[in-house]
């Protein structure tokens, strides 16, 4: 059974930020930093301010600051888009924002003060900073149109392959003689197989040779599962490493059927 990739469940997906440079990244932590401490500054300047205590003396007026945060984030990310710039990176936001303390207590000058301290610092931290070479939005959003042909390509390849089938790398001399003679091709060379679990589609044999040739030298740095697709006549359409086919798999589901312990398919 094929499900289809919900393409909005792909586009509300936080926006990526492999792409940026060590510097930017730095740029990007002290935009965030920043934005949390202004938040949080905003935050409980209002509860204060709403139980009538004048934070005044200890305190600027926060939308003078917010002021010059957004001056700053204008320059560096080309954005003054708080929320957005708090989605590009939920981990980094998430692991920052541990580190601010929630004040609670409006009578207790001295802590407000540490943290508008910590907010001066995170946004002279980023008015030295490198600004990002593109717009964050330019850098990390996803297209509806890449989404898109993504998801065609999963589709097409399953739709073309005959049998599609999940293995583990496995060591050939495992193999007794009988099951060598019947699963891999008489000039397959390699000492390395595959050992297919389960699958879709049309079932294959419970060995196959690899597609490609692997070394002794090289066993080590060879992904150890692969999700592997191929046509009425057995031979490799594609292979993918484990990593590179979540989508793949969310769109195959359940498995067709199965290898069991003793080498026996079954049916799902």
């Amino acid at each position: 059974m094929i499900s289809i990739i919900p393409l909005l469940s792909v586009l509300s997906m936080p926006v990526t930020t492999a792409s940026f440079s060590g510097s930017e990244r730095t740029t990007l932590q002290s935009a965030i930093s920043s934005a949390l401490y202004s938040e949080e500054i905003h935050r409980f300047y209002q509860q204060c301010k709403q139980a009538d205590i004048d934070l005044a003396d200890s305190a600027s007026t926060p939308d003078n600051q917010r002021s010059k945060l957004q001056q700053l984030l204008q320059q560096k990310v080309h954005s003054t888009d708080i929320q957005y710039l708090l989605n590009a990176d939920p981990k980094l936001t998430a692991d920052l924002k541990q580190n601010i303390l929630t004040l609670k207590d409006c009578a207790d000058a001295v802590a407000f003060q540490t943290l508008q301290d910590s907010y001066d610092l995170a946004l002279f931290s980023l008015e030295i900073a490198t600004p990002l070479s593109k717009p964050l939005s330019d850098k990390s959003s996803v297209s509806a149109s890449q989404v898109k042909q993504a998801q065609q390509q999963t589709l097409a390849l399953i739709e073309s392959s005959h049998a599609i089938a999940w293995a583990n790398v496995a060591d050939r001399q495992q193999l007794r003689a009988v099951q060598q003679a019947n699963y891999l091709h008489p000039g397959y060379q390699g000492r390395y197989v595959f050992k297919v679990q389960h699958g879709w589609r049309g079932n294959t044999g419970h060995y196959l040779g690899m597609h490609i040739f692997v070394s002794d030298a090289d066993i080590d740095k060879t992904a150890k599962q692969w999700l592997i697709f191929l046509d009425k006549n057995g031979h490799f359409i594609n292979a993918l490493e484990a990593e590179q086919a979540s989508d793949h798999l969310k769109a195959l589901q359940n498995a067709d059927w199965r290898y069991d312990v003793h080498g026996n398919l079954h049916r799902n």
